[in-house]
């Protein structure tokens, strides 16, 4: 008779695997070749090799002590608690130490609830709803890579269970179909959700426990004869270096996982480190990387984001990146010898464990969430600096009321005199563009005249004119929607006699496609096509058009740079770029002539162009009366003070045009 599974598969875990640290040393290395812009777009699949190595010498650890009787899941969580803990604390308490000092309040805010949620195991939640993993915001979160820990801890919530019934079969091939179907279907879970959600496949831990399963498989198949794993040794390094060079960002993990996750899979399965690809893997250097991977995947992002946002959010230089990385390195090493090792080795009650990782997550937790409901601490910053303390706050414009339209379905901001009887009417209509001209338009109109802002899509999108919208399939549907009944509204209503476009009309022209084909117009000429055919449409006698062009846009965010000159942060002094003409002659010049043509061929058509009125021959203003003007690279703060409105207003033409 055979003996149960779980005594047949009671193998030893104390064997020391080099081949395994070696694996987690390319893992590790990869991770931080990517996130340093090294010339490796597929090296943040090293964290899926983390996963497949987890899976198999957890699920190893497990089987062995079930087999011997001796598993408790209270223990289990005992380890868990020290292994991933103790360094994490370290971590999270430095990183929040030197944000203080470092980060504009908007990301201390930030740092702040991520710290939060990164203490009870669920950042990967965090980083769904706020941000995207390769998105421009993404790179400037000192936590972000505690998304993989989640997803760890999430698996291993549920998987000592499961594997505690999977265990009382007595065939080893049995577990092995149940488990390596799991893999199957978690595999196509993850292909059919990132189809679907793309974010909540990178994210969530349901369509990723499919790798880790893959690791658990691997203690259920019998090892490899020397010669085959050999092979398979190579075959999987292959596998992982190819999945480094061919995976990109735009679209995983799905059945681009496969790369890392079966090469790992491969070089782990013959369990034996004998084999001359195993002696290389286990050699000296990779050994001692791969037994501080752990820190230093931990310490590795943060102290690349920080310095990031040191230098006021610009790219380090391939020397600053090398000096990151050695850092990183010597931080990850006194890490291991001095917080992990004694830490692990230590053999307290597994309740005392327990509380005191629950102490300091909870302590924390609560630091977290202070600083994000502190908004980041903004009293860090000098009293002039406040008004530049956030986004939300740049963009603070209240909105006097808001009228109901059933022409336009909805309800839109109105301002200047109430719009059911005012006698001349204007439509603000376009993107955030139409947006941040808002307060301006309100102080330069005449106080007779009701104004309605319409930002639901700029106005030339629509008909024949497509615009991809990355999350909305439906986009061009929903702006041709919007714009007939834009249309239909100023056929209907002569009260309108002015209609005033705005919108980033230089992003657009790169974005915008004809009848959703390339090729048959270009961008500059879509747009203006959309423009011509809206006002062929709703001119009418005494209606007049007001084109304004795009402001001028910097090269890369000012903010930082203008919130360091007015407060004490340490951060590397710097000035705002200056508005490069070369750039501006290609960005933003065919646009505004493109609207300038319009206005010439139509006498009720006048173009504002504010390149004109705020740039000189050698660069472009960004302040005025004091006041920084930007929101960020493209927007103009809307929280201005009134006499700084007005004055930019004035500069730019728009009360004239307004009153025309």
């Amino acid at each position: 008779m055979h003996a149960p599974l779980a005594q047949s598969q009671a193998i030893r875990t104390t064997d020391y695997r080099p081949d395994i640290d070696g694996l987690r040393a390319v893992a590790v290395l990869s991770v931080m070749a990517f996130h340093y812009s090294a010339a490796l777009p597929g090296g943040f699949t090293g964290v899926d090799v983390f996963f497949v190595i987890s899976g198999f010498l957890i699920t190893q650890q497990l089987v062995a002590e079930i087999g011997t009787g001796s598993f408790s899941i209270l223990r289990f969580y005992d380890r868990r608690i020290r292994r991933i803990l103790p360094a994490l604390v370290v971590v999270l308490v430095a990183t929040i130490w030197i944000g203080r000092f470092i980060l504009l309040p908007g990301d201390y805010k930030a740092l702040g609830a991520s710290a939060a949620y990164a203490t009870i195991g669920l950042s990967n939640l965090f980083f769904l709803h706020n941000t995207g993993y390769f998105d421009a915001a993404a790179e400037l979160q000192p936590l972000l890579h505690t998304w993989s820990l989640a997803v760890e801890e999430q698996f291993y919530l549920v998987w000592p269970l499961l594997l505690l019934l999977l265990m009382k079969s007595r065939s080893r091939t049995a577990v092995a179909i149940v488990v390596g179907a799991a893999v199957l279907v978690g595999l196509v879970t993850s292909v059919v959700w990132l189809g679907v959600e793309s974010k909540g496949a990178f994210y969530l831990a349901v369509p990723r426990a499919w790798e880790l399963a893959v690791g658990a498989l691997l203690v259920f198949l019998r090892p490899l004869s020397k010669r085959l794993g050999a092979l398979a040794v190579i075959s999987g390094l292959v596998l992982i270096a190819v999945g480094f060079a061919v995976v990109h960002k735009g679209h995983f993990p799905g059945a681009a996982a496969l790369y890392p996750c079966v090469g790992a899979a491969l070089v782990i399965w013959p369990r034996q480190a004998e084999t001359a690809p195993g002696r290389w893997l286990g050699m000296r250097p990779f050994r001692a990387i791969g037994r501080i991977s752990y820190s230093l995947y931990l310490w590795h992002w943060p102290v690349w984001v920080l310095y990031r946002h040191y230098i006021n959010n610009t790219e380090p230089s391939t020397v600053e990146a090398i000096c990151l990385a050695l850092v990183s390195i010597a931080l990850a090493t006194l890490s291991f010898y001095f917080v992990e090792k004694p830490i692990r080795e230590r053999r307290p009650q597994p309740t005392q464990t327990v509380r005191a990782g629950a102490f300091a997550c909870l302590a924390l937790f609560c630091s977290g969430v202070y600083i994000d409901s502190a908004e980041g601490l903004p009293k860090r910053l000098t009293p002039t600096a406040y008004p530049l303390r956030s986004l939300e706050v740049m963009w603070d414009w209240k909105c006097p009321q808001y009228e109901q339209l059933p022409q336009l379905n909805g309800s839109y901001c109105s301002f200047g005199h109430a719009w059911a009887t005012a006698k001349t009417k204007a439509l603000l209509w376009g993107d955030s563009h139409a947006g941040h001209f808002a307060p301006m338009v309100q102080l330069a109109a005449r106080e007779d005249m009701g104004l309605l802002l319409y930002t639901n899509c700029p106005a030339a999108l629509g008909g024949h004119v497509h615009r991809p919208f990355p999350g909305s399939p439906n986009y061009h549907e929903y702006c041709t929607d919007q714009r007939q009944r834009a249309i239909q509204l100023l056929q209907d209503d002569p009260s309108i006699n002015l209609v005033v476009l705005a919108a980033s009309w230089a992003h657009l022209t790169k974005l915008v496609s004809q009848d959703g084909q390339l090729g048959k117009m270009n961008g500059v000429e879509l747009l203006a096509s959309g423009i011509e055919d809206l006002i062929a449409k709703a001119s009418i006698s005494g209606r007049r058009f007001v084109l304004i062009g795009t402001v001028p846009q910097q090269r890369t965010d000012p903010i930082p740079c203008a919130l360091v000159r007015l407060s004490t942060l340490l951060r590397e002094p710097c000035a705002i770029d200056k508005t490069s003409l070369e750039w501006m002659q290609t960005f933003t010049v065919p646009t505004d002539r493109m609207l300038q043509d319009i206005a010439r061929r139509h006498p009720n058509v006048t173009a504002l162009i504010p390149r004109d009125a705020l740039c000189d021959a050698a660069d472009c203003k960004t302040y005025l009366d004091g006041e920084f003007l930007y929101r960020d690279g493209r927007h103009i703060r809307r929280n201005l003070k009134p006499e700084t409105l007005r004055d930019l207003a004035d500069l730019i033409g728009l009360p004239s045009a307004l009153a025309h």
